[in-house]
């Protein structure tokens, strides 16, 4: 199996909403909506085969040294392939360089990030997240969601 990890170009953004979309639907990453998807094009990375995205991921940079990994996902068909690990480990050496960087996410899937890297902290941790999404989200009350930060 050939594919593409790349820079997501706004072409992309009906494939990544759909994509994303999926996972939304059963509960397990958050919806984005496509004027938000296009919006933030700049901070996707897709994997693609023969023209088609099969994973995306993106970032929510806080500044400050605190970046975000969101919306990680791949077509189910495309699972244990070694794609989503691809495409957190690009995002990761994006601003792995930068030494005071703290990566982190809040994820239904923490046996993935805890394999490839991310330790499980408190959400309280991050309080820009809790500001700015987790206050307007329908779980709020009964989060499920783990937070990890990268360790390396």
């Amino acid at each position: 199996m050939t594919y593409t990890i790349r820079a997501a170009v706004i072409g992309d953004a009906e494939s990544i909403h759909q994509l994303i979309k999926h996972y939304a639907d059963i509960g397990v990453i958050l919806e984005r909506s496509i004027d938000d998807i296009k919006s933030n094009i700049k901070n996707f990375i897709v994997a693609s085969a023969d023209d088609m995205v099969i994973g995306s991921i993106t970032f929510y940079d806080y500044e400050k040294n605190l970046i975000e990994v969101r919306s990680l996902a791949v077509e189910e068909s495309f699972h244990r392939l070694g794609i989503g690990r691809e495409l957190l480990l690009t995002l990761i050496n994006k601003f792995n360089s930068e030494k005071d960087t703290k990566i982190f996410t809040l994820t239904y899937r923490p046996d993935f990030f805890g394999k490839n890297g991310f330790i499980v902290v408190p959400k309280e941790n991050f309080p820009e997240k809790i500001w700015k999404d987790c206050d307007k989200c329908r779980d709020k009350e009964n989060c499920g969601e783990t937070a990890l930060v990268y360790k390396g």
